[in-house]
This record gives C-alpha cells, sequence and structure tokens, in this order.
C-alpha cells in the first residue's frame, strides 16, 4: 500500500498538468476579445491609407492583455509564444476576415475598411481607440 501511494504520489508530481486540460489564451475572454480587435484595427490601418495606428494606445492595450494572461496563469513567456505563433496568427486572421465579410466589406480591397475605421474612430469603440486619422 506504502509502495502504490508513493509512486500515484511520484507521478502527480512528475506530471501535474496531465490530469488537467490545457487552456490556450483564447480560452481567456479578455484576450479573446482584446486579440480581436487588435486584429480589426490592424486590417483598417493595413488597408486604408488615411488612417494610422495609435501607436501609445496600442502598446498600453497589449500590456493590459499581458496582465489578463497573467492574471490566468499564463508567463509573459507563453504569452508571448502564443502571440508570435503563425498558426494563432492565422486564426485570428480567418475570425477577422469572417467579421468583415459578414458587413459586407472586403478585407483585402484596398481603402475599402476606411469607412468602418472612421465609424470606429468616431464612436470611441476599443478599436477606434488604437487608431487615429493621419
Amino acid at each position: 500500500m506504502r509502495l502504490a501511494t508513493f509512486t500515484l504520489f511520484g507521478f502527480i508530481m512528475i506530471c501535474p498538468v496531465c490530469a488537467f486540460p490545457q487552456t490556450t489564451l483564447w480560452d481567456v475572454a479578455p484576450i479573446n476579445k482584446g486579440l480581436f480587435n487588435i486584429g480589426i484595427a490592424h486590417g483598417i490601418r493595413k488597408n486604408c491609407t488615411s488612417i494610422k495606428a495609435n501607436t501609445l494606445v496600442g502598446i498600453t492595450y497589449v500590456w493590459k492583455l499581458i496582465g489578463h494572461a497573467t492574471d490566468a496563469g499564463f508567463t509573459i513567456k507563453e504569452t508571448r509564444k502564443f502571440i508570435d505563433n503563425d498558426a494563432e496568427k492565422e486564426i485570428l486572421r480567418l475570425r477577422v476576415n469572417k467579421y468583415l465579410l459578414s458587413l459586407g466589406l472586403n478585407p483585402k480591397k484596398s481603402n475599402s475598411l476606411c469607412d468602418l475605421g472612421k465609424e470606429e474612430i468616431v464612436n470611441k469603440s476599443q478599436i477606434g481607440k488604437l487608431l487615429r486619422i493621419n
């Protein structure tokens, strides 16, 4: 009995996360929404020559998201790895494109997102705060 208890305890100590499913940053609601907002703002900025990034606000926003990730138990290194991951970027790109298409906008057409960007800036939405008129 002692051997079984010791073996079980040893297994738990060696592999503590094996018993629980690992979550991703997409499962953290503020980060999911925040990355979506950044993705939309990036798409607008990239396709509309009259709108630029509001860099200081953007940097502050990213650090706020990193804070949410830390609160959820992710390290800064894990968060950075997630954000830099090409597969995760593609997931975000597909979500943003699907959203823009649902609005009747062409995310690949030059200047097709300007009206949306200007509307977001005027409404002072989180997306609008990440942007500025050039």
